[in-house]
């Protein structure tokens, strides 16, 4: 009876530590993703391949980029209160979502998802990731961005069918985001307790070539934590 006892406990301890194992990884590959996203290399790559967007707009946008760049740390549960220039940059964000070019349009839906994210309003950076990844007129390459981040932002409590048919969308050999969807649905995985399921793919990524170094870094270490021998 003892014995029943101790490795009830035990299984139960293991189990907390691969959900935080879990919530651990997930959120350094969403924080990594939205680097990029938010980065000037994103925009200045994508303004030049919009040459004819009109040159006020495009002003507006990379001048609310900058009010936005550097937020205050989340204190707490509550979203951050933007005041000032940060405020002012994030409601110029909202109007250029309205615009109607297309191009600046989606770039400062974005932009104004990695913000509400940053500050903490889960609820708005949702709302603004799915209004770009239903946008048929937005690029596909910042609709699949989207896509990710949304699931990305959700995997600890988001509908896990809805979770897996989005990101099954961005995996597959030769796909931009292939890693990063692999490493979602290996999450996905462990929260349903389908350990081998999850750490076939991780050993996937691990031993492909393909895999970006911290997709791969992190997937060593959610496969360590799965195994049944650690402590």
């Amino acid at each position: 009876m003892a014995e029943d006892i101790y490795r009830e406990v035990d299984e139960e301890l293991k189990a907390e530590r691969l959900r935080a194992v879990a919530r651990r990884y997930a959120g350094l590959a969403a924080v990594a993703v939205v680097a990029v996203v938010a980065g000037a290399g994103l925009w200045s790559w994508k303004v030049a391949q919009h040459k004819a967007l009109d040159q006020a707009a495009t002003g507006t946008y990379l001048a609310a980029l900058r009010q936005t760049d550097h937020l205050p740390d989340q204190i707490g549960h509550d979203p951050i209160t933007l005041t000032g220039k940060a405020q002012s940059g994030l409601e110029s964000l909202q109007k250029l979502a309205s615009s109607t070019d297309a191009g600046v349009a989606t770039l400062a839906r974005m932009q104004e998802a990695a913000v509400q994210a940053a500050r903490g309003d889960a609820k708005a950076a949702l709302a603004a990731w799915n209004a770009v990844q239903d946008d048929p007129k937005a690029d596909p390459a910042l609709r699949s961005i989207a896509t990710l981040l949304w699931c990305q932002h959700q995997l600890d409590t988001g509908d896990i069918p809805t979770l897996r048919s989005r990101l099954s969308l961005l995996a597959g050999q030769g796909k931009a985001w292939n890693g990063l969807a692999e490493e979602a649905l290996a999450v996905l995985d462990v929260r349903e307790g389908h350990k081998d399921d999850a750490r076939k793919k991780l050993s996937a990524l691990v031993d492909s070539a393909d895999t970006p170094a911290g997709v791969r870094n992190r997937a060593q270490d959610m496969m360590q934590a799965l195994d049944p021998s650690a402590g």
